[in-house]
């Protein structure tokens, strides 16, 4: 390993202009940084690069600090796929038609049933000093080169193609090749507490957490993300320090922890309700459906999710979910007279035992005085009365329904844990 460090250090470089211009997602990236993480291999930059030698050479020139690089990308038959002639450049080596990369393309073109033409063939050329993977699924060969104590993997662009061939091939060898160290993840949900207070909160656990953990804060719509992660070269040690320490968060901020590992909280709120034989429905207006769709997202739902009122129009408050006439024209169509109705009149309508409801103004466009853009009213109706709040998520539109859909599930939650 490189410079005497205790953790294997790799690079990943994406090759494409696609991939520069935002005409693809670079999910090969997100994808092998998770892998190589997981497997206990760090990962300390992520560059992406377009179609020219001189951009690519730039990027394998600079590695001495990694033990690893893996290259996704620039391996077609066209005329724009040059990373086989910048590796010859790189490695000072030449092209050679490999026999076995010859026979890979012949065999996927018979069971694909097309003929193999000229192009097709020199996709069987490779630099001489490779060493050559077979990717089965396609016609992009991978290789695998060692310069001055540096593994440089060369892999296919299509992304199921170069995951296949790094689960099946890659992986195996580098951890075959290499020591790494046990790596450990443990991802925290949250709600109900903003980034920043959270991190007042947790101020004097995290300063006291162990030099080989790290705390990182993950914000997104309503909700914060707390990644707990660390190497350490005891596994059992590393494991039992995590589970310590995540017993202590529980501790400090209980009410707000509402599942692990990236869990949904409609997942968490459907396994509450499936525990105590209960059902519930939902009565949306601004967030038109959003609540619905995260609760359906998750499977088993049925057992406790009866359905759903999308009542964006006025008349369709009144007339499905019997929301007073009267106090729409007095307290306006986005306030706590009308929420309550409406979760009242979907549980009643659709029999079940809790209601969620939301009215308010998503934007871009509304709002007033009284009642300005981003006002967002929540019910929760329960079998024991009626709960509303308000809430002011601001003027992006996606940003409010998300949010209002996670207070909304929260609410219930808690409504939940106190039976």
């Amino acid at each position: 390993m490189k410079k005497q460090d205790k953790y294997v250090k790799a690079k990943i470089i994406s090759i494409g202009d696609e991939l520069l211009i935002g005409q693809v997602v670079n999910t090969n990236a997100s994808w092998l940084g998770h892998i190589l993480t997981v497997n206990g291999i760090e990962v300390i930059s992520i560059i992406a690069v377009g179609d020219g030698e001189d951009d690519i050479m730039k990027a394998l020139e600079s590695n001495s600090d990694v033990d690893i690089v893996l290259m996704t990308g620039g391996l077609g038959p066209t005329a724009d796929d040059i990373t086989k002639p910048t590796l010859c450049k790189f490695f000072n080596t030449e092209l050679i038609q490999n026999e076995d990369a010859l026979n890979n393309v012949r065999e996927i073109f018979k069971l694909r049933g097309y003929p193999m033409s000229e192009r097709n063939v020199q996709q069987s050329f490779i630099p001489k000093s490779c060493t050559y993977i077979p990717n089965r699924f396609g016609t992009a060969p991978c290789m695998w080169f060692e310069k001055n104590a540096t593994v440089y993997v060369s892999m296919p662009g299509v992304p199921f193609e170069m995951k296949s061939v790094f689960e099946t091939e890659i992986l195996r060898r580098l951890l075959s090749r290499f020591k790494v160290t046990p790596y450990i993840s443990k991802v925290v949900m949250t709600v109900g507490v903003g980034e920043s207070f959270l991190a007042d909160r947790l101020k004097d656990w995290e300063e006291k957490l162990p030099d080989f953990l790290s705390l990182a804060y993950l914000p997104q719509y309503g909700m914060v993300r707390l990644r707990l992660e660390g190497r350490h070269e005891d596994k059992e040690l590393l494991h039992s320090t995590v589970d310590r320490e995540i017993e202590k968060l529980r501790a400090i901020i209980p009410d707000n922890i509402f599942g692990f590992d990236d869990m949904s909280i409609a997942e968490v709120v459907i396994e509450m309700l499936k525990k105590e034989n209960k059902t519930v429905s939902t009565a949306e207006s601004c967030t038109g459906g959003a609540i619905a769709r995260m609760i359906t997202g998750i499977p088993g739902c049925s057992a406790v999710y009866r359905g759903s009122v999308v009542s964006y129009a006025t008349d369709v408050k009144e007339s499905v979910l019997s929301v007073e006439h009267q106090d729409i024209v007095k307290f306006s169509v986005v306030s706590k007279e009308v929420v309550e109705q409406m979760a009242k009149g979907v549980k009643e309508l659709l029999h079940t035992d809790y209601a969620l409801a939301t009215t308010g103004i998503a934007g871009p466009d509304g709002g007033t005085e009284m009642t300005p853009l981003g006002t967002v009213w929540i019910a929760v109706a329960t079998p024991d009365g009626i709960i509303s709040q308000r809430h002011n998520f601001g003027k992006e539109r996606d940003n409010n329904i998300q949010r209002a859909c996670i207070v909304a599930l929260e609410m219930l939650r808690q409504c939940l844990r106190k039976k």
